[in-house]
């Protein structure tokens, strides 16, 4: 018998007859033209004068983003290869100061902190209000960025996410007048909104409502290849494109894959002409099935009615917690009876991912499994409550604790410690827990409550002396 390998493996997984309810978007394959797939892997080269260079391009990459760019209505587009944690991280360094601070949302990714400790920035968190219904975090008033500027000074912008995970949006315009009245440059992490500029019944882009840098995953929501993703500046000019190219090129690989960059043009063509209509067709459907969602008193659906702010209509939040199994329980149901895999499951919801690549037969296979399980009765089993994240109080400087000296102890052994990691419970990589943090008593219940942490990494006790 041969031994298993990755690619064994994954071959195995993809052979099942599944829904890919899931990132990325191209839904294997089936999103992906032909003419691409079949060109795939002879278009793996290297640097040529015909080929052009992404560090510095000035051929057909070049032309090729400039035409990106037209199509998303940016000034300047760069293509990522590293995904949108490179976009981000290069975002940031672009405009940080060193020891100033920075606006960002609290259900930031992971990358917005790791971004942060390289440029030695100080985080100012700012919430949405938690909707506890959903379990999720909602928009993020204006009111509350404009505060946190107003006390902060030293800010060198601000970040934030929108689309969350979920699909809830914030009112981008609105903020984006209020850090643009600070004198200071706004990025959006729209990661998850790629899709957004292909159709009206989807939520306003962040460049079109005054976003200074946009990072997308192609990948997520587009017909693309994983870890492809766009970066791009809008047209205040207050973050200047070789400024951003400088930091990517810091962070970015240099031998950038010409299959996951051609897999970003093709995506981004095929979107602007044919890919529209089957947008909109998929939108039809997923429509169809909200509405018959909203008829069942057992489960319910987010949407922009019950969030009160825009919603991306492809993100299905299918809450099950008032039949009295978690999000996680119906995740695994939908797998193993139905071969349905989402993207994502919590205490109270399921997240179905769903885009241009995905089928009319995948809407109507979630719709079934979703109606059987509506109508199961789970009365004996007990669901967790949603908690927002935890409240982060500094005992220290990101930067200082992410370098000082440390050990690794039982999570239940932490409390008063000083943390010196970014945990996340992923997707969808918030974090939880940053450099420098005092774990609170509240902190340690929550990781040991929801996830599966079971030892954390801590400031010794030399190392706490040396950040005095």
């Amino acid at each position: 018998m041969l031994d298993k390998t990755l690619l064994s493996e994954l071959i195995k997984f993809s052979k099942k007859d599944m829904v890919r309810a899931h990132m990325p978007g191209h839904n294997g394959g089936l999103g992906l033209s032909r003419r691409y797939k079949r060109a795939a892997f002879k278009i793996d080269v290297t640097e040529f004068d015909e080929t052009d260079n992404l560090a510095d391009p000035r051929g057909i990459l070049e032309r090729s983003m400039k035409n990106t760019a037209k199509v998303f209505g940016a000034k300047h587009t760069f293509y990522l290869v590293n995904g949108s944690t490179s976009g981000i991280q290069a975002a940031i360094l672009s405009i940080a100061v060193p020891g100033a601070s920075l606006i960002v949302d609290r259900a930031c990714h992971k990358s917005v902190i790791a971004a942060m400790i390289m440029a030695r920035l100080r985080p100012v968190f700012i919430e949405g209000e938690f909707i506890q219904s959903f379990g999720a975090y909602g928009a993020v008033q204006p009111e509350t960025v404009a505060e946190a500027l107003s006390e902060n000074p030293d800010a060198c912008g601000a970040v934030l996410t929108c689309p969350t995970y979920y699909g809830i949006c914030s009112d981008i315009r609105q903020i984006a007048d209020r850090v643009h009245s600070a004198g200071l440059p706004l990025i959006v992490d729209e990661a998850h909104g790629a899709h957004f500029v292909f159709s009206e019944k989807l939520p306003p882009t962040a460049l079109s409502g005054g976003a200074d840098v946009v990072i997308q995953s192609a990948h997520k929501t587009l017909p693309s290849p994983g870890q492809t993703a766009l970066l791009h500046l809008g047209s205040s000019g207050r973050v200047s494109p070789e400024r951003v190219g400088r930091f990517l090129n810091l962070i970015q690989t240099s031998s950038p894959s010409y299959t996951l960059l051609a897999g970003i043009d093709c995506a981004v063509r095929q979107m602007n002409g044919c890919g529209r209509r089957r947008l909109d067709l998929i939108i039809e459907r997923i429509l169809r099935l909200r509405a018959k969602i909203g008829t069942l008193d057992s489960i319910a659906c987010a949407s922009a009615g019950n969030l009160d702010r825009p919603h991306d209509i492809t993100k299905l939040l299918v809450d099950f917690s008032k039949l009295g199994i978690s999000g996680t329980g119906a995740a695994a149901m939908l797998k193993k009876d139905y071969g349905i895999y989402p993207e994502l499951a919590d205490e109270h919801n399921v997240l179905f991912y769903l885009s241009c690549g995905s089928t009319l037969r995948d809407i109507a296979l979630i719709d079934r499994a979703v109606t059987d399980i509506a109508g199961s009765d789970f009365k004996e089993q007990t669901v967790m409550d949603s908690e927002p994240l935890p409240k982060i109080k500094f005992a220290a400087s990101m930067h200082h604790a992410f370098w000082g000296e440390s050990e690794t102890l039982p999570a239940e052994s932490c409390e008063g410690r000083i943390c010196t990691e970014t945990l996340v419970c992923c997707p969808p990589c918030a974090p939880i827990t940053v450099p420098g943090q005092i774990l609170e008593h509240e902190t340690i219940e929550y990781i040991i409550k929801h996830t599966d942490i079971k030892r954390i990494n801590v400031l010794t006790s030399n190392g706490e002396e040396s950040i005095k």
